[in-house]
């Protein structure tokens, strides 16, 4: 690996680390709780999965559209869709289970 793919890939966990945090911090401020470090760290993790899963698969996708769409006999849209769609699926659902709260513990 490169040192400026190593680069890339720490300023986006950082990045994320910061928005997450910034929104903690609101939540905080408007009396409701804080979401706990795990569930940062498992909503990172995701937002990355998603992130790399579906920005691949969508520039390939877009890739083969802008090709024409031949059909060479191993590469379709059903192809990247199935390679692609599993990750970003579960990223989401990683997302939604990290972020998602009890409906008691949201009131203020």
């Amino acid at each position: 690996m490169t040192f400026g793919f190593l680069l890339i890939l720490l300023l986006a966990v950082f990045g994320i680390w910061y928005l997450l945090d910034r929104r903690e911090k609101a939540r905080l401020a408007k009396g409701l709780p804080r979401h706990s470090g795990l569930r940062l760290i498992f909503a990172s993790f995701a937002i990355l999965t998603v992130l790399f899963s579906g920005g691949c698969g969508g520039l390939f996708l877009f890739s083969w559209i802008a090709d024409g769409m031949s059909r060479n006999n191993y590469i379709g849209w059903e192809v990247i869709s199935v390679l692609s769609l599993p990750p970003l699926l579960v990223g989401l659902l990683i997302w939604w289970l990290a972020m998602r709260r009890k409906g008691e513990t949201d009131k203020p």
